[in-house]
């Protein structure tokens, strides 16, 4: 399981395992990790477990929360980073069968990003033809609840777009095995690309999502009991 290993002026003050699914850090006595420091919010930051992924949010401090010195809203934690939490550091350290599984899934993700370059270039040559591509300018991709919701649409104009059950995440989910983070949706040039982060199986056209997919208009997402179509239209903001 990852540590983390609160240090102050150089010391040790305590090493803490993550034996939860998300740990919270902040002043106030309810934090999994307390911080005695006015620096430090009284609910400063959290970080969530969704699979072999950690993934540290500023809760909305009031200094902030930094990490390998630049300032985060979230960001997905890598061995030996170095947290700093007002004036204090929390270094943040994987197992080693921890840092294997990552090894291992990024030679996966290197072979989907070739897929994904060669998309690219079919996108960009589509693009060039005059034919309609999803995510180019002037239009807008949008999220259509089928079943499971009755929040309908939901336009993806962030350049990240969180989907599980944390309150930061841009499509609420609920349910007792939905993960804080159970996938995110990226608006690039050429398109929308879908990635899970583990925690909970999603589902592209029926097909195990195991790391990215670029979406195409009509395609349908499943997240647990929830279903979703994909699909793409004119942007009132880009005609």
């Amino acid at each position: 399981m990852a540590r983390l290993i609160l240090v102050f002026n150089k010391k040790v003050i305590k090493d803490y395992s993550f034996v939860k699914e998300n740990m919270t850090i902040g002043r106030d006595e309810g934090n999994d990790i307390v911080i005695d420091n006015m620096a430090v919010s009284g609910f400063h930051a959290r970080i969530d477990k969704t699979g072999d992924n950690y993934i540290l949010t500023d809760l909305q401090s009031t200094n902030g929360t930094f990490v390998n010195d630049k300032k985060i809203i979230s960001h997905k934690l890598q061995h030996k980073d170095k947290l700093t939490i007002g004036k204090h550091i929390v270094f943040f350290a994987m197992s080693q069968k921890e840092q294997a599984r990552l090894k291992e899934a990024e030679l996966d993700r290197t072979m989907i990003l070739d897929t994904a370059k060669q998309k690219e270039l079919l996108a960009k040559e589509a693009e060039e033809k005059g034919i309609d591509v999803a995510g180019k300018k002037g239009r807008i991709g949008v999220m259509s609840f089928i079943e499971g919701s009755d929040q309908g649409e939901i336009q993806l104009r962030k350049k990240l777009t969180k989907i599980g059950k944390a309150e930061t995440s841009e499509i609420r989910l609920s349910g007792f095995r939905m993960p804080h983070t159970a996938a995110t949706i990226s608006r690039r040039p050429n398109g929308y690309a879908i990635t899970s982060t583990g925690g909970t199986k999603v589902k592209v056209n029926n097909q195990a999502l195991k790391e990215g997919h670029f979406l195409k208009d009509f395609d349908t997402i499943e997240i647990g009991s929830y279903k979703f179509q994909f699909y793409t239209q004119e942007s009132e903001d880009e005609k």
